[in-house]
């Protein structure tokens, strides 16, 4: 483009289409383009941008109102625009429509677009009142009025997730940028919030994770990527995208019923693989790749495939050591894929076991009601249950008492003090699991597994449920959650064929271990099951009030700011069972 030329060369970008900054600056740019002509082309730049000279002219003004008369022209900027624009629609799975379909199916094609890609908005409003509002349960067309288990904490929505990464350009790119933003801000808002609940009280913990995230974003695509898989699922079974994810033969990812997770979910296997693949040593890169397939694993409820890449890790992280951010997740990752299978944990637990500070503990007791005192300490009065136990839970009493400390406003716990309470809470769940393997206390069977007696595998089970509500909560309809309830119900049944003579004891442990199961099973199809039961066991027990229960399970393990506000929309359940039952043996006499 010559200075002596009768027109002004102008330069629209094919993608921009941004005419008047062009031309409004073209003295600067031939100013700054003159001495670039010289230069020899740099073998390693990136292919130049494509350009289209679409008209020449003196009267800048007369641009933003004139048409370009060319037709090859305009063909040629409406080509490489809509050339974009397909890129983009095809990778968010959608497919343009011709003028033909177009005019037949408008309206049609709009309803899909709008059904398969709309994402619903999270706000503060909606979050919090979400415990009032209808979910359907996987595979039934009825409808239940849900109710939180947990109070919900007030959420700060994450400003817009694009700032991270306005223009691709970090190695996680090929995800579309609408997937990414949409999938970053349910993990900030949502996800990381409800998991971490008690942790999400505090600024500087939710801001700990989320930094996680971020720096995965940065330097590790295939642990971002695993993240964002995660995400996905978590989502997808949030709002009810999912079939029944109980135990089963069937690959629980084909029971996902959402386009982001599985695009997603691809992604991050082909990272992982490529990260492996350009690796000749063993490093921290590795230990990272793999977190997200196991969290996504578990959380869709395939075990054994989290499993696996637990046993790699078995190998491989004894070999290094592991850093903080990994000694976020991976304790915790062990303990859950377990609880799953219910086996003993794969690795070991992966830190020094080390008492809780006593300050910490003096701190708690002075406020705290007075009830909780007691936690665990009637356990021990009860005869069927084994010494290793009854101990496990006397210290699961202390991690109660932290997790309603660390709950209840306006306590505000230090980083020192969450930190104290996450690895004792994953210190309790791995000998939960642990204990039955190795202990020589129960029989074994011809596979060599222990025997364990019906009343204790109940309230075995019952911990693992505590542990599931707090300080680390799993959604009732996750493969996690599903499993857990199937073992739940498994040891109930097999309580309920064996002969009892524990009395009244018994049946107020049982109630309380009741308590626990309704609450990890809300909504699902085994909930009508378990609250039906509770009803005739809390009558054997003599126990027809609230205020009744609340001084039993005081004794036994209960978090009052967590949990009273569920439990006792559990005993309103079981009134009403009791009060049919009682209307229908007066019918029948």
């Amino acid at each position: 483009m010559r200075g002596g030329s009768s027109g002004i060369g102008v330069i629209i970008s094919a993608i921009s289409l941004n005419c008047r900054r062009h031309i409004a600056n073209h003295d600067t740019a031939r100013k700054a383009d003159a001495p670039d002509a010289s230069r020899s082309p740099d073998p390693q730049a990136p292919s130049p941008t494509n350009f289209t000279f679409v008209h020449q002219a003196e009267d800048v003004a007369s641009l933003s109102h004139r048409r370009i008369s060319n037709r090859e022209q305009r063909h040629a900027i409406r080509s490489h625009v809509m050339q974009r624009v397909r890129q983009v629609e095809l990778a968010q799975g959608k497919k343009r429509p011709t003028g033909r379909q177009r005019v037949n199916d408008g309206s049609k094609q709009k309803a899909r677009s709008e059904s398969t890609h709309s994402e619903p908005s999270v706000s503060n409003e909606s979050i919090e009142n979400s415990a009032n509002s209808p979910v359907i349960v996987a595979g039934s067309d009825t409808f239940w009025p849900t109710q939180s288990p947990l109070p919900s904490p007030r959420l700060n929505i994450t400003p817009a997730a694009q700032a991270f990464d306005p223009f691709d350009t970090l190695p996680t790119n090929r995800l579309p940028h609408h997937t990414s933003e949409s999938l970053l801000q349910y993990c900030f808002d949502v996800m990381l919030p409800m998991t971490f609940c008690v942790e999400a009280k505090q600024a500087h913990d939710k801001l700990a994770r989320q930094q996680m995230v971020m720096n995965s974003k940065m330097s590790n695509p295939a642990t971002f990527l695993g993240f964002m898989a995660t995400t996905a699922a978590h989502r997808a079974i949030f709002y009810g995208r999912h079939e029944d994810l109980a135990p089963s033969n069937s690959n629980h990812d084909d029971l996902i019923l959402d386009p982001d997770y599985i695009r997603v979910k691809n992604e991050a296997m082909v990272a992982v693989r490529r990260t492996f693949d350009q690796r000749a040593n063993v490093d921290y890169q590795m230990v990272e790749a793999c977190f997200g397939l196991i969290s996504t694993a578990t959380v869709v409820g395939n075990f054994t495939e989290a499993r696996i890449h637990l046993k790699i890790l078995e190998r491989v992280t004894s070999q290094l050591t592991l850093s903080e951010e990994t000694m976020m997740w991976l304790p915790l990752s062990n303990v859950k894929v377990s609880v799953g299978l219910l086996l003993p944990p794969v690795l070991p637990l992966l830190f020094t076991r080390e008492p809780l500070p006593a300050e910490v503990l003096s701190r708690a007791g002075q406020h705290l009601p007075s009830g909780m005192t007691r936690l665990g300490q009637d356990f021990l009065e009860l005869q069927e249950m084994s010494q290793p136990l009854k101990l496990l839970f006397i210290t699961f009493g202390d991690v109660c008492r932290l997790c309603e400390m660390h709950s209840t406003p306006p306590w505000n716990p230090s980083p020192a003090e969450t930190l104290i309470l996450r690895k004792k809470a994953t210190e309790l769940e791995f000998d939960l699991l642990a204990y039955p393997y190795e202990s020589d206390i129960f029989r074994r069977d011809s596979n060599n597994e222990p025997e364990i007696p019906a009343l204790e595998g109940m309230l075995r089970l019952a911990g693992l449920g505590m542990l599931s509500i707090a300080p680390h909560t799993i959604l009732a309809p996750t493969g996690l959650g599903r499993a857990l309830t199937h073992h739940q119900k498994g040891a109930v049944e097999k309580w309920l064929h064996e002969e009892r003579s524990g009395g009244v004891e018994e049946a107020k442990v049982v109630c309380w271990a009741l308590f626990v199961f309704v609450q990890n099973a809300l909504k699902q199809p085994e909930q009508p099951f378990f609250t039906e039961l509770l009803a005739q066991v809390a009558q054997a027990a003599g126990l027809s009030t609230w205020e009744e229960i609340e001084e039993v399970v005081f004794g036994l393990l209960y978090m009052p700011w967590l949990q009273s506000s569920t439990w006792r929309g559990i005993w309103a359940d079981v009134c009403k069972v009791s009060d049919s039952t009682h209307h229908l043996q007066h019918d029948v006499q």
